[in-house]
């Protein structure tokens, strides 16, 4: 993410290699695209992932939908496939593959690490088109406290919410520990003057219907160091949400979605020791997903409560990785990892009262990941060689459904679905060259791969999708050819990229007769032939001084699609270009930051055939912080300034000009 703050800290001359355990993620020579700091956080205003990632070139946003997530692709990839861990913990939920990204409160986090197509062959499975790695914060002192709350307001200075988190930690000889409260209860947002009704929709101008949603998480993180080159540590986070609505569609006809509970335990044990020439590390988790829909036919039948049979999810992911690094000299490593994962699904649907539930789906498999990479200098010129390997096995080991077991006594071939077990290989390569202690430049491949989820495999989405377990991979290569570089004695920064992705398989829904009723249509997902991205991204950063420093982001994406299927011709909500900026200006007075920044996302189209257009929007914000002595600062903000009307997704309004002030004390 372009910032003002990480190349204050890193600069692109800094090579070596490095190897954070039990992250597993292998660094060399600045070959991390992008890192989200905790810093920048704080002066955006982050409070949840989504909004933390936003500014990142590459990433688009998506919001809305049955669903209401609120979600993200990376160059293209969507949240299946590029996987989110928090301390190497996998957090999408085992069903579908994903989460909603809005859920996820990010004020224990120290650090939001997005890698794009190239990254470590050490994760695990599933990282098609990348990974998202999020970090969380340590103690660095004796003694830690931080209380930030933040209060909202609409653009009528309407009462629209109040998030707050505490934390508290401490860092001893011998141990160390850390807790961190997080509330945010949005009571609703307001959508710009300017947005114009879908006609038919029951959406008007004013507040958005059911924007209210509540998020609770608790992280509590324990360690101890009894030796100098020893971490043990145990965390335990519990998340609890009552999510918005999905916002009503267009015309007579729609649906309403309502999660009335969304809950995940994690619990994980982690340990790194590293010894003169050997690293060793070791992760094991257990993650307990439950969720549950409500589904109201209309508005009438939601403002009385009445919704069809519940529909939960009871999951739980137990796994571990084990990792091991040697150097063999200071310019040679190899390091290699071991990682295992058993996802358990229970599809429960409620009785006709909802007094009760009963299983409908049951599903448990197990992935198994094996990895090795070598980094070195093997000549005697600044460049350093990665290379590595890897292998990625999915094994189901029971699978049983109610619409299956009624399929096979019908004997309806189009509904039965069986497993398969799938093996994958993994490889990449890396030149980074260093031409001197300002430039940097890389030329990678990736060969990366992606299983289909059980909701892709066997899913009947309540009998509208066919399920297809003959679905097979994913397969994507990588190249990318990159630069970071400084001038000016560090007055300029600038990092670039030219990448090309092909994805072989890709997976796509597509409408088709339904062979049970040829009157009506089923949806069903398919592997297409091929479909690649190819774009280009530049980040120019300025640090003039103290008082001045400004930064902007571009990317260009486009894509080519190598298929016809149901005459598809565009992929949704892609913009072939993002424009994100910001400025920080310190005046003459001490202790004052103001902070503008702006985002220009363009033309898009809101379906497969083109038929439907999203004009492009620019948004402007700003925020304007004070220290008030060495342990409080405020700060108040204006988001969307010029009361811009806009969507991420069709029929899903967002937030126009809005208000935001904050208070925080830490020690």
């Amino acid at each position: 993410m372009f910032s003002f703050s990480i190349y204050a800290q890193t600069y692109p001359g800094e090579s070596g290699e490095t190897i954070v355990l039990p992250e597993v993620e292998v660094s060399a020579a600045r070959d991390t695209p992008e890192t989200v700091t905790r810093d920048e956080m704080d002066r955006s205003g982050a409070r949840d992932l989504w909004e933390s990632v936003r500014d990142v070139p590459g990433v688009l946003l998506s919001d809305g939908g049955r669903r209401n997530d609120s979600n993200f692709t990376v160059r293209g990839y969507g949240a299946d496939s590029v996987p989110v861990y928090v301390d190497g913990v996998p957090v999408g939920n085992p069903f579908r593959g994903e989460g909603d990204s809005a859920r996820i409160l990010t004020g224990d986090l120290d650090s939001v690490e997005i890698k794009k197509g190239y990254s470590s062959q050490l994760l695990g499975a599933n990282a098609l088109g990348g990974a998202l790695l999020m970090r969380i914060a340590k103690p660095k002192k004796p003694l830690e406290l931080l209380s930030r709350t933040t209060v909202d307001l609409d653009g009528l200075f309407n009462y629209g919410g109040i998030s707050t988190t505490a934390r508290a930690g401490t860092k001893q000889d011998f141990f160390y520990s850390m807790g961190t409260f997080q509330y945010r209860n949005t009571d609703h947002f307001r959508l710009s003057e300017k947005f114009e009704p879908y006609t038919g929709s029951i959406q008007g101008k004013g507040n958005r219907l059911w924007s209210d949603s509540k998020d609770m998480k608790v992280t509590l993180l324990a360690g101890l160091t009894p030796l100098p080159d020893l971490d043990i540590w145990t965390t335990y986070i519990y998340q609890d949400a009552d999510k918005g609505v999905s916002p009503p569609d267009t015309g007579a006809s729609y649906d309403i979605w309502k999660w009335p509970f969304w809950r995940r335990h994690t619990t994980s044990l982690n340990a790194a020791y590293t010894m003169d020439k050997l690293s060793l590390g070791g992760l094991f988790y257990f993650d307990k997903y439950d969720n549950r829909l409500e589904e109201y036919y209309n508005k009438k039948a939601f403002e009385l409560g009445i919704h069809a049979p519940w529909s939960d999810y009871d999951e739980y992911s137990l796994g571990g990785r084990f990792t091991g690094e040697y150097n063999f000299s200071e310019t040679h490593s190899l390091a290699s990892a071991f990682t295992w994962k058993l996802d358990n699904h229970r599809g429960l649907r409620g009785t006709i009262l909802n007094t009760d539930t009963y299983e409908v789906m049951r599903v448990r498999e197990i992935i198994l990941s094996g990895g090795i990479e070598y980094s070195g200098r093997p000549f005697k010129i600044p460049l350093t060689i990665k290379a590595g390997f890897g292998f990625d096995t999915l094994t189901p080991l029971e699978y049983w459904s109610k619409d299956n077991e009624f399929a096979q006594l019908i004997n309806s071939g189009y509904y039965i679905a069986k497993t398969r077990n799938m093996l994958l290989y993994t490889w990449q390569a890396g030149l980074f060259y260093q031409f001197n202690k300002n430039h940097e430049g890389r030329l990678t491949y990736a060969r990366k791969n992606h299983f289909p989820t059980m909701a892709q495999r066997y899913s009947t989405r309540f009998g509208t999708t066919l399920p297809n377990s003959n679905l097979g991979p994913e397969q994507a290569n990588h190249f990318e050819l990159g630069h970071r570089g400084s001038f000016f004695d560090d007055l300029l920064h600038i990092s670039s990229a030219a990448y090309y992705s092909i994805i072989l398989g890709k997976m796509a829904t597509v409408e088709i007769p339904n062979p049970e009723n040829p009157g009506s249509l089923a949806d069903y997902t398919l592997n297409l032939d091929s479909t690649s991205f190819y774009g280009f991204e530049l980040v120019p950063e300025l640090f003039v001084n103290d008082y001045f420093s400004m930064g902007t982001s571009l990317s260009i994406m486009r894509y080519i699609i190598n298929h016809h299927e149901a005459g598809g011709k565009y992929f949704p909500y892609y913009p072939p270009l993002t424009l994100n900026g910001y400025m920080v200006i310190r005046p003459w007075l001490k202790g004052i930051s103001v902070i503008p920044r702006w985002e220009y996302v363009g033309l898009r189209y809101g379906d497969m055939l083109g038929d439907e257009k999203l004009p492009g929007y620019f948004l402007l914000h700003l925020k304007i912080n004070a220290n008030i002595g060495n342990y409080v600062s405020v700060s108040a903000a204006v988001n969307n300034i010029l009361d811009t009307s806009y969507e991420l997704r069709r029929y899903s309004p967002q937030e126009g000009r809005s208000f935001h002030f904050t208070l925080e004390c830490h020690y």
